[in-house]
């Protein structure tokens, strides 16, 4: 299920972000995320929704400025370490 509603572009991402209702939900979403006192992502998310997290937070992190919530959720819950596979997949849409 995953794949099949995946965002499969930078397109379809900056589309996503930029929609009036879904991009300031996610933004929204990902405070939320900050907002908790857990110390780590699987504490709030389980495998394998900690990883997802950390993909769409890379993904997301990629096309917004340094200092937006993405950046902060990767910073606060994986040192702000991106995901490789999600960048990787960027870098060779190019």
């Amino acid at each position: 299920m995953a794949r099949r509603y995946a965002i499969k572009s930078r397109a379809e991402a900056e589309a996503y972000l930029g929609h009036p209702i879904l991009g300031p939900r996610l933004i929204e979403c990902a405070r939320a995320v900050l907002d908790s006192t857990a110390s780590t992502a699987n504490e709030i998310f389980d495998l394998p929704d900690d990883l997802k997290l950390r993909s769409c937070m890379t993904l997301f992190a990629q096309l917004s400025p340094s200092g937006s919530a993405f950046h902060q959720v990767l910073a606060k819950y994986f040192a702000a370490m991106p995901d490789t596979s999600t960048v990787r997949l960027l870098r060779h849409e190019r």
